[in-house]
């Protein structure tokens, strides 16, 4: 028992290393795509999160309207059980 812990401690931190580089390598090209985004594409992501913001919202109406008419209505209609 005590071997199989003394080789596995090197090979989870080798394997740590790794994935830490791959990670790190991951974020590093996300960042530079983002960099590398033309005025077209950054003016329609913005136009989408805008959009974004105005439907969440909206939601936020309807469901203080639906807690208003109908009290229950989330444990009635709650999916995430």
């Amino acid at each position: 028992m005590e071997d199989i812990i003394a080789v596995s401690i090197p090979i989870v931190a080798i394997v740590m290393v790794f994935t830490m580089i791959i990670v790190k390598s991951y974020f590093g090209h996300k960042e530079r795509m983002m960099d590398h985004m033309s005025g077209d594409q950054v003016a329609e992501l913005e136009r989408m999160s805008k959009l974004a913001d105005i439907m969440d919202q909206r939601v936020q109406v309807l469901e203080r309207i639906l807690d208003d008419e109908v009290p229950n209505w989330r444990e009635k209609n709650d999916k995430t059980i």
